[in-house]
């Protein structure tokens, strides 16, 4: 008896062993397939949430003309070219009229994050500026900047890169305004936290 049963235990782990291979095929079909998915569909989500962030909202827009209309106004207005820019591909060119503030020149930035101070003997850095390869980036404007989010609140969430592009955000919005300590800037009614 002790015969029989050890050749139906063979048997089944011989055929489990000859699934596995299926099995480990398959699910790395489903994974490759699973990353590869969004690779085609993040360009169609990108666009449609830029279209989106662009246009105007219904309540504020009285008027008979087109939503598509509308956005293209908006982005005219915001000097930003209708034709199709990757930025994520170009170089990194001289910028002349960089830096548009530094440690000494902008209080959001603590003293513990001072480069120069601490070591950093050069500037150099800091007069580069990353241009695309088929299109121009205008220079931040933040007047435009705080008058598309005026009436609304901006959070930064994360760890201390969101804190650095809160700081770097706050020194170049202080060209125009000054905020409150709480990072109110009254006069366009934006507040930052």
């Amino acid at each position: 008896m002790k015969a029989n049963s050890c050749p139906e235990l063979q048997n089944g782990s011989r055929t489990s062993l000859q699934n596995t291979p299926r099995i480990v095929l398959l699910l790395t079909a489903t994974l490759l397939l699973l990353a590869i998915i969004p690779l085609y569909l993040f360009p169609l989500l990108a666009t449609s949430l830029a279209w989106r962030s662009l246009s105007f909202s219904s309540s504020s827009s009285s008027s008979s003309s087109s939503s598509s209309d509308m956005v293209r106004e908006s982005i005219a207005g915001l000097g930003v070219a209708q034709h199709s820019c990757d930025i994520f591909r170009g170089e990194w060119v001289p910028n002349p009229n960089a830096p548009y503030y530094t440690n000494e020149s902008c209080w959001a930035i603590h003293e513990h994050q001072n480069c120069i101070k601490f070591g950093r003997p050069d500037t150099g850095f800091m007069k580069w500026r990353w241009k695309p390869t088929h299109c121009e980036l205008p220079v931040f404007n933040p007047a435009q900047f705080l008058e598309l989010v005026r009436g609304k609140s901006l959070a930064f969430v994360g760890d201390s890169v969101g804190r650095n592009q809160m700081q770097s955000l706050i020194c170049l919005l202080l060209r125009v305004s000054c905020p409150s300590p709480v990072f109110v800037f009254m006069r366009f009614g934006v507040s930052l936290s």
